[in-house]
């Protein structure tokens, strides 16, 4: 017998007051029970029973020592479920992604993280900007893989950047819209248009920003995610500034329409967002490497 198994003994039977019942919640025998109170009676040379009849209550000594046994059980579950997370971190690469980085590239590059895979799991974690930056700040992940505002000066100011990839939100519209004849727009045939946005706060104010500079005036109806927008801009319900690559299968299908607009250019920057002054592991490295090298097509 351990002394974990006698302190777990213990405490229900001073729960419960009766060896009957203290034997019936642990699935073994009376003699079993007096045996475990007997041994921690010598390992303590204190008295921690009243023994009177069928029932039993504690001594002071024993009140003392059962307020220690609970903490040392708990104390023990506490370094089962610690140890348990270091042996799953050790075991896991947890990768943390914006949603759309991970709907639109992350098909190839899991594709090419098999050798990574074979010597360790990889789980993807793909939230809004908002949720990653939170993540960052819980310290839930050393990096991030994310959209770059410099007009976020918190992380500009706490985090190292790496840019990936570059891309531009482009206008797209329906394929039967009064602009699909036009080879060019300009800012001002986009006055009193509705123009739906992302739930992203970040990406909300980034475009509002440009079109605010340009003096265009709008209407702003938000939505979810790209793909309800797709949808809603297909629907007639507006029109949109969504990345170049979440709309290039659309595109190149015709279901919807895209169209530079002259003097109005809105980009915007991916990369690898990582805490300063912190080391990787190396399998973390191995894997923003390969990013990187992967990406460098886009470039």
């Amino acid at each position: 017998m351990n002394t974990l198994e006698k302190m777990e003994t213990f405490i229900v039977l001073a729960e419960c007051r009766s060896f009957t019942e203290a034997a019936r919640r642990l699935y073994c025998s009376q003699p079993t029970i007096s045996h475990h109170i007997n041994h921690l009676e010598q390992d303590f040379d204190s008295r921690l029973f009243h023994r009177t009849g069928r029932k039993v209550e504690l001594t002071k000594q024993g009140e003392v020592l059962l307020t220690y046994a609970k903490q040392i059980l708990s104390l023990v579950d506490e370094a089962s479920v610690t140890i348990k997370k270091v042996d799953y971190f050790e075991q896991t690469l947890s990768v943390f992604v914006s949603n759309y980085i991970a709907d639109y590239f992350f098909a190839d590059l899991l594709h090419q993280y098999k050798e990574i895979s074979r010597k360790k799991c990889i789980e993807i974690n793909s939230f809004c900007y908002d949720d990653l930056k939170r993540s960052l700040q819980d310290n839930l992940t050393n990096f991030a893989i994310m959209p770059i505002y410099p007009e976020d000066y918190y992380l500009m100011d706490h985090y190292d950047t790496s840019v990936l990839f570059e891309d531009e939100l482009s206008l797209i519209f329906p394929n039967d819209y009064l602009w699909d004849t036009r080879k060019t727009l300009y800012c001002r045939d986009l006055h009193n248009q509705t123009v739906l946005l992302p739930k992203s706060h970040y990406l909300q104010q980034y475009i509002k920003s440009h079109l605010r500079s340009r003096q265009v005036k709008v209407r702003y109806l938000q939505m979810s995610n790209f793909e309800l927008i797709k949808k809603a801009v297909k629907a007639g319900h507006g029109i949109a500034f969504l990345p170049s690559f979440a709309v290039a299968e659309e595109l190149s299908k015709g279901e919807l329409v895209s169209r530079p607009v002259s003097g109005l250019s809105i980009k915007r920057k991916n990369g690898l967002v990582i805490r300063k002054n912190t080391e990787l592991t190396d399998y973390e490295q191995d894997f923003c490497n390969k990013l990187k090298q992967h990406f460098l097509q886009f470039v």
